[in-house]
């Protein structure tokens, strides 16, 4: 039994670990709610609260499980052994978006066209996306349709963020999301889905998808990603065209759809843990398409907030019995969604950094 730790237990990836390892490891769970919501899984031996990573000895476990951004920011800067992390200049390749696709333009890989902005400027052909170069997630992506709206957000976005990229707003068909696991520049484990809903409804984190294998997208993915000799996960982002795919972006790091990845046959938290304790793992690409998962509580529901209204998220509700977080088997989680909904509504610290989009 591996004594593992896992950060930022707020998360529905974080609850996805802890219930895949949790069944033969024993796991320490770090949250800054107090109503966290891997704190309440029965396969959570120890739970700890913290406000900040160097508070945590992440070192002392066997294994680490990196969660967020944060989290494996501060994982690369001290060169924790016991956590799969790249190098830093890898690290901060796909941590800026614009070295993200300065990279991908010279491998050839499709993208929309694409501007740094440093300073303002409106002068663009609408409708374009903007996005901040280092985000965690949607945090700051906006659609802007004209230069009155881009007035409007375009200051405070450089003034928060500092560097902004600016993209066509390509008309996608759908977007998928590769998931990959690296040992070494070696890859382990791939997986893809494709988004049904999100939320935000203009392109947030999916609250509903299904599980998908294009080869497309695969080859592009790992094109990108073994090129660079990449070392742990990474999900890449890729929107359909009529074209074919282009890439959105790259996030080196755990992503929320996990529990999709681990019911269709790809279980990444069990692999990346043999990776570290034993130094390599079989390669799984093999996996069921189809499956479904929905993000009930509370992604779904603020989709429909939004998109759709009261009838048609009725009629969602017999969809699938696969959730990110309710479980008969492991029903506690679910049930201390709503404390924790209240307890981040009123904890400035907590809003910005897990509600705020």
């Amino acid at each position: 039994m591996a004594s593992v730790a896992v950060t930022d237990a707020e998360l529905r990836h974080a609850l996805g670990i802890i219930r895949s390892v949790g069944k033969g490891d024993e796991v320490t769970a770090f949250g800054r709610a107090r109503f966290s919501t891997g704190f309440f899984s029965r396969f959570t031996r120890h739970k700890k609260m913290f406000k900040d990573y160097s508070e945590l000895e992440l070192d002392k476990f066997d294994v680490a499980f990196l969660v967020t951004d944060g989290a494996n920011e501060f994982g690369v800067k001290k060169h924790l052994k016991n956590a799969l992390l790249p190098g830093k200049r890898n690290w901060e390749r796909f941590r800026d978006k614009g070295d993200t696709f300065k990279l991908a333009k010279k491998l050839g890989i499709p993208m929309p066209k694409t501007w740094i902005m440093r300073s303002y400027s409106d002068d663009w052909d609408y409708p374009i996306r903007v996005k901040p170069a280092k985000s965690s997630g949607s945090r700051g992506s906006r659609k802007i349709s004209d230069r009155w709206e881009m007035k409007q957000v375009g200051h405070e976005l450089l003034e928060k963020y500092g560097k902004i990229i600016v993209q066509e707003e390509v008309e996608k068909r759908a977007t998928v999301g590769v998931e990959l696991l690296y040992n070494k520049g070696k890859p382990r484990a791939v997986f893809q889905h494709k988004r049904i809903r999100e939320y935000p409804v203009n392109g947030g984190p999916s609250t509903m998808r299904v599980s998908v294998n294009y080869r497309k997208t695969r080859e592009l993915a790992e094109k990108l990603m073994t090129k660079t000799k990449w070392h742990g996960i990474a999900m890449v982002e890729f929107g359909i065209t009529k074209k074919g795919p282009v890439l959105f972006e790259v996030n080196p790091r755990w992503w929320g759809s996990l529990a999709l990845a681990i019911r269709s046959g790809v279980d990444f938290p069990r692999l990346y843990r043999d990776i570290v304790l034993k130094g390599d793992t079989e390669p799984v690409t093999k996996y069921r398409t189809g499956v479904v998962c929905k993000y009930f509580l509370f992604g779904d529901i603020l989709h429909f907030s939004k998109q759709g209204g009261i009838l048609r998220f009725i009629r969602s509700l017999g969809e699938t019995s696969n959730f990110d977080i309710m479980s008969l088997r492991d029903p506690l989680p679910g049930l201390s969604r709503l404390p924790l909904a209240i307890e981040m509504s009123t904890n400035q610290e907590l809003k910005e950094r897990y509600l705020i989009r």
